[in-house]
Order: C-alpha cells, then structure tokens, then sequence
C-alpha cells in the first residue's frame, strides 16, 4: 500500500492485513492515521464515563465477560442502581468533563420495569445537564428503542465483538446475527449507533479485518475498540495476551478504515498498549475515563495528566 493522503478514501482488506502484518515500516502507516486524526479532529478528544448500573446476574455465557452465568470472577452483583445513584454518577461524569454518559446493564435483555427506570433517569438528567447518553442494554425491542429515544438517549452500543466465524468460540446463548438485527433496528428507528469489538479473543488477522469492514457496513456513529482482559475466572482468562505494537497496528488499521467516524480506544488500554499507549490516543477520538464495568481502568487523575502531557483539548471542558 502505497501511504498517501488519499489512504483513508480508498482502503482494502489487502491494505489492511498489509498494517496488521508489517514489521520496520509499521510506523509509516502509523504516521498517516496521525494525519487523518489531525485532519479529522486537530487536538481534540472526548471523553466517556460509563456506569455498570447492574452486575452480574446475567444468564449469557460470554468468555470474555465477568459477569456471565459461567464465570467464577469475583465481582458485585446488583440489580439496577436507583435513579438518585444514576444521577449522581451522571454528575460526577459532568464534573470530569466526559461529553458521553454510558449507562450499563448486564443481562441478554432489559425488563419492561427497567426501561421505565432507565427513562424516567434519562429525563432527569437531561434536565439537569448537557450531556449525551448512550445505552448499552442488551437485545432491545422497537418498542423500548422509541421509549428511550423519545426521554433522550442519544445512542445505543451494541458491540459486534468478534467476526462471524470466531463467534460461537466466545458466545453460543446468543447469536452474531442477534447482535446484527440489534443493530439494524437502532438504524431503522434512527438512532446513533456505537459499535465495536474486542480484539484479542481468538480471532485471526483476516478475521479481525472481515470483522472491520462488516462494522462499517453498519454505518456507526462510533467505534469503541477493546482488547482483551484476561479476567481470572472467565473462560478466556488464559489467552494469550496481544502485544502493544499489535494493539497500535489494529488502532492505526481502524483509523484507516473510520476516517470519519469516532474511533475510541476503550477497555484494556492500559493493560496490553504499555508505553505505547500515549501513541493511541493520539489518533483516536476518544477515551472512557475511569473504570470499565468491572476491571478497573487508570486513575481519573493519571489519564488527565496524560492528555495535558500530549496537548489535548477535552471537548467541552474550556467551556465550564
């Protein structure tokens, strides 16, 4: 592949497996995702808080997942948190100056009291702030999906996690397919999806880029990108962990394919990029700031100090 400005117009599998598997000159294509950042971006970079409002007690069998039915990972379960508790979190996500609010819920669905809850919430907190709100809650009906649009919900994520092929390797109580229909469903009630995967389950390099080019058919709004934690407990809990160059190579690989959509480097950052983490954040569009659902992630101070290091402007923040 030949590096030029046009690179994000005209990307190919073939271009992509070329990233994956390049050696000395992997920093050339690095290079040219920074340039699709600075063009798509500049300096800024948005923030996301996400909140596990339910844990645990979840009948799917996720490997990855600490709170599936199958894992022995020690963890709080709960059921959803009240709305004062949802409220307050949402504050303390506005003082950090995250743009988005990510609401969690374990469990393959929501029940009908949880959406009415969940709503109810929303409402509040739209009118005590501006912030968006993205609802990640499982398998939703077309009914749910207007409820919570109509109190304010700006997106839903539903990530697409693994390709096809690798799928029943990490889920069998639940299908890809399932995750497809979610998805289309979110489109036809015209509703902003965020949608990733988790990179590190398995998955070959041919199978991480099928994977890829599936998602932007989907037409997100955003691109969460994990990587594996190895959590002990979890069916997965001993594979093997990816190295960081490999993590840059799948974000540089992305950026690529997602000019212009968010991209976000999301859960196991801190874990598999090491020192080269500042390096990732350069050419994203955004991070989760804090704890995931139930791994820790980097102080709230370590990752502010981090982009103060790097020159980033945190969208919103000089406006507060």
């Amino acid at each position: 592949m030949t590096v030029t400005a046009e690179t994000k117009a005209a990307i190919s599998k073939a271009d992509c497996l070329e990233i994956l598997y390049s050696d000395n000159n992997w920093w050339q294509y690095y290079a040219a995702a920074l340039k699709i950042k600075a063009t798509k971006s500049g300096n800024r970079i948005r923030l996301n808080s996400l909140l596990n409002a339910k844990s645990g007690l979840c009948s799917e069998d996720c490997g990855y997942c600490s709170q599936s039915k199958k894992s022995t990972a020690a963890i709080d379960e709960y059921d959803l948190l009240p709305k004062e508790e949802i409220l307050r979190k949402a504050l303390i996500a506005k003082k950090n100056h995250s743009s988005v609010f990510c609401i969690a819920l374990s469990g393959k669905r929501p029940s009908r009291q949880e959406v009415l809850v969940l709503g109810e919430t929303i409402q509040a907190i739209k009118k005590m702030m501006a912030i968006e709100i993205c609802l990640s809650i499982g398998l939703v009906t077309d009914e749910q999906i207007v409820y919570l649009k109509s109190c304010g919900t700006d997106r839903f994520n539903h990530n697409l996690n693994t390709s096809r092929e690798n799928y029943s390797s990490i889920a069998t109580t639940h299908s890809y397919d399932d995750r497809l229909n979610t998805l289309k469903k979110l489109r036809e009630h015209e509703l902003n999806i965020c949608s990733g995967f988790i990179c590190g389950v398995g998955e070959s390099n041919e199978q991480l880029v099928d994977l890829a080019f599936e998602l932007k058919e989907q037409q997100p709004y955003s691109v969460p990108i994990n990587f594996l934690l190895p959590i002990e407990g979890t069916a997965l809990e001993k594979q093997q962990p990816l190295t960081p160059l490999k993590c840059l190579k799948i974000l540089t690989m992305l950026r690529m394919i997602f000019p212009e959509t968010e991209l976000r480097v999301s859960a196991g950052r801190e874990f598999h990029l090491g020192e080269l983490q500042q390096l990732a954040v350069l050419i994203v569009d955004s991070i989760f700031l804090g704890d995931y659902l139930t791994e820790k992630g980097a102080a709230i101070s370590t990752d502010q100090k981090m982009l103060d290091l790097l020159g980033l402007a945190v969208e919103g923040a000089a406006d507060e």
